[in-house]
């Protein structure tokens, strides 16, 4: 170290530190940018399944709850034996005819 120190060649060598840095700086920042590159669809992918994850909660949760709505509803509905509970029109009509006949 001490002869690069010499009064004459001290400028050259901090010129050739000072450039040095830099390339190295951008070289540094080069690898960075293909490194981001290369990550940027696997970074993507990970986004897309956290969203996935948190729409498929909030559908389950909304389905739970019309689940939920439609058993109270049908709960409150009385039903008789014999009767189906959802019914065509004809067959309403045919199941109104044999209760007048009975």
């Amino acid at each position: 170290m001490l002869p690069l120190l010499q009064l004459g060649k001290s400028s050259l060598a901090s010129q050739a530190f000072v450039k040095g840095l830099i390339q190295g700086a951008i070289y540094a920042g080069i690898v960075i940018v293909l490194l981001f590159l290369c990550l940027l669809p696997l970074i993507v992918k990970h986004i897309r399944k956290k969203q996935a994850k948190k729409a498929a909660a909030i559908r389950a949760k909304k389905s739970s709850k019309v689940r939920a709505s439609q058993e109270l509803k049908m709960s409150l509905k009385p039903e008789e034996p014999g009767k189906p509970i959802v019914t065509t029109f004809s067959e309403s009509h045919i199941l109104e005819k044999q209760d007048k006949a009975s």
